[in-house]
């Protein structure tokens, strides 16, 4: 939670998040045996990114949203469209 008692900070990550994670770590791993550690470390820095912008957007509201109630909804009647 929060310090100051409002929106926690991140939420929980999204499962689809992973179908670009999971290949970007396989990627890096790749680079860091094949000798460029540098950029396999940077993919994953790329790859922690992507996990942290995912849980961001996931945060849960502050508030809570009130539930559709549209099952009485009746469309309105056109003037020039007689229904039968």
């Amino acid at each position: 939670m929060a310090s100051s008692g409002g929106r926690r900070h991140f939420g929980r990550v999204d499962p689809f998040c992973l179908f670009m994670v999971l290949p970007l770590v396989l990627i890096a791993g790749v680079l860091v045996w094949g000798g460029l550690a540098w950029v396999g470390v940077l993919v994953i820095v790329v790859a922690g990114i992507v996990v942290l912008i995912d849980s961001w957007t996931n945060r849960p509201l502050p508030f809570d949203v009130p539930d559709d109630d549209y099952d009485d909804y009746e469309p309105p009647q056109s003037p020039g469209r007689r229904t039968y």
